[in-house]
């Protein structure tokens, strides 16, 4: 599978909202990256979005030391943090899981219903 990766930046004059987020995001610039994958066709090569990504700034979790440099509680803080970043993948591509979900629901129902 042939993957393409596309870095934009995007800007925003205005705090915003993410869904999924608790936190107002601050105006700015901001990097969207897009990942592509190569769909096998006999003419024209063509992609399909496979996942969107939003680089947001580091939220500190604990006392920092310097600019940017978080230090790290505990192995548990980690992985909240990672949990978290899941759940902002998870909030941004949506609409691609449950196209995924129904599809793959849709093939288990037929092979069910095939059986009997």
């Amino acid at each position: 599978m042939t993957v393409r990766t596309t870095s934009k930046t995007v800007t925003f004059a205005h705090p915003f909202n993410l869904s999924g987020v608790d936190e107002v995001q601050p105006a700015g610039t901001y990097t969207v990256e897009t990942y592509e994958e190569l769909l096998q066709t006999s003419s024209l090569p063509a992609y399909r979005r496979i996942s969107t990504l939003m680089r947001l700034p580091a939220r500190p979790t604990g006392p920092t030391r310097g600019a940017g440099v978080v230090l790290w509680k505990s192995a548990a803080s980690r992985m909240e943090i990672i949990r978290e970043g899941w759940q902002h993948w998870v909030t941004l591509n949506a609409n691609d899981l449950t196209w995924t979900a129904l599809i793959i629901g849709g093939v288990l129902f037929t092979s069910w219903l095939m059986r009997g």
